[in-house]
């Protein structure tokens, strides 16, 4: 059993169903409609070619969940509109399902994202829209933790979706959510500037190291004496200037010295050799022997520091 599905059970949540009401039926598939309401919104056309092609020389080897009839006379699907999908494109006329009563939204939706996080990953569109509802539907961010097997701020990463503005969350697919979280607070004192990163970014991806650069140029840019960044503020992007076009990680980042320099690509370094200076004076960065590193995706884990390299 995986991770997710050992705490979705203790939780309550998923397919946690007695075994008294385990009883598979083969239904209709016309009698069966996708929900509105899941939170996956992309599904991969490969990816459901390869799984109709499985069902259709295997069949469906493990039964779909639905709710009962509505007053439409169909069942609606809690978790395997995947299946479902395949089915129909191997011609198939039935497909193996259990009739599961809805306990309540929030825990159809809990059971959907484990579901399809597990089968075929969310985008963080579809996860931080799933989220969302279901903090709208009363729970909390720790229970939507423990029912996901995530992480409280994996969860907290993705709930502050939204709160974010349009334009920023609109690039959640095109960067680590820890960066798209990172620009968000950046913005409260440099929304025009995050604003133009954003848009140069076009249809481009952004790593959380790009992104972290850029961020460092706002806070580099504070510093300067007030004369001398509005004069690098007068350049967007670097027009009127005869230098080199700046790279992705600066695009859009008016107001950066760094704009006007030749970017490097940073090599990592080992974190016992971080110089550091605490009130005027330097010395080297001691660390713990294990500390605590957040992934791009929010997940948390605890590593030695030995095995710790800067970017």
């Amino acid at each position: 059993m995986g991770k997710f599905d050992q705490r979705a059970e203790e939780f309550g949540l998923l397919v946690g169903l007695h075994d008294s009401a385990r009883r598979v039926e083969d239904l209709p598939l016309d009698w069966i409609m996708a929900d509105p309401g899941n939170p996956r919104r992309v599904f991969d056309e490969k990816e459901l070619d390869d799984l109709a092609a499985s069902i259709a020389a295997r069949g469906v080897l493990q039964p779909i969940i639905v709710a009962p009839k509505n007053s439409d006379g169909l069942h609606v699907i809690r978790v395997g509109e995947r299946r479902f999908r395949a089915s129909r494109l191997a011609g198939r006329e039935t497909i193996p399902a259990i009739v599961m009563a809805v306990v309540n939204r929030a825990d159809t939706l809990a059971d959907q994202i484990v579901e399809n996080d597990q089968r075929a990953g969310l985008t963080p569109h579809d996860l931080a829209t799933g989220i969302e509802r279901m903090l709208g539907a009363g729970v909390t961010q720790a229970e939507i933790a423990r029912a996901l097997g995530r992480s409280k701020q994996f969860v907290s990463l993705y709930a502050a979706c939204a709160d974010m503005a349009p334009w920023l969350r609109a690039a959640i697919d095109q960067m680590p959510i820890r960066l798209l979280y990172d620009l968000h607070r950046a913005a409260r004192t440099h929304g025009d500037a995050v604003r133009a990163y954003v848009a140069g970014l076009g249809e481009e991806s952004v790593t959380l190291a790009e992104g972290g650069r850029f961020i460092a140029g706002l806070k580099a840019s504070e510093a300067l004496p007030v004369a001398g960044r509005h004069d690098v503020a007068a350049l967007p992007n670097g027009q009127g200037t005869e230098r080199a076009a700046p790279s992705r990680s600066v695009r859009a980042g008016a107001g950066l010295r760094s704009m006007f320099e030749t970017e490097v690509p940073p090599q990592p370094r080992p974190l016992d050799a971080v110089r550091v200076t605490v009130g005027g004076r330097t010395g080297r960065l001691i660390l713990p022997e294990r500390v605590r590193v957040v992934f791009d995706d929010g997940e948390e884990v605890d590593a030695p520091v030995a095995e710790i390299a800067m970017e």
